[in-house]
């Protein structure tokens, strides 16, 4: 029985089995780069930073 779409995508993406220099693989570094530098230090418990962190920046200059 072959495995359905969603839970394939699920698998290549949880075991990193895309190829480098393919869209699927971009995505996913995309992803983790986006998670490292938009987590707010506070979600973390990350006791070294200050502030909000990049999002609020963000928010803190387009949205005042």
């Amino acid at each position: 029985m072959k495995p359905s779409t969603p839970w394939r995508i699920l698998w290549n993406a949880f075991f990193w089995t895309y190829e480098r220099a393919t869209w699927q693989y971009d995505v996913m570094v995309i992803a983790i780069l986006a998670f490292v530098w938009l987590t707010p230090p506070d979600w973390l418990g990350d006791p070294m930073a200050t502030g909000r962190g990049p999002i609020g920046w963000l928010i803190d200059t387009f949205l005042h």
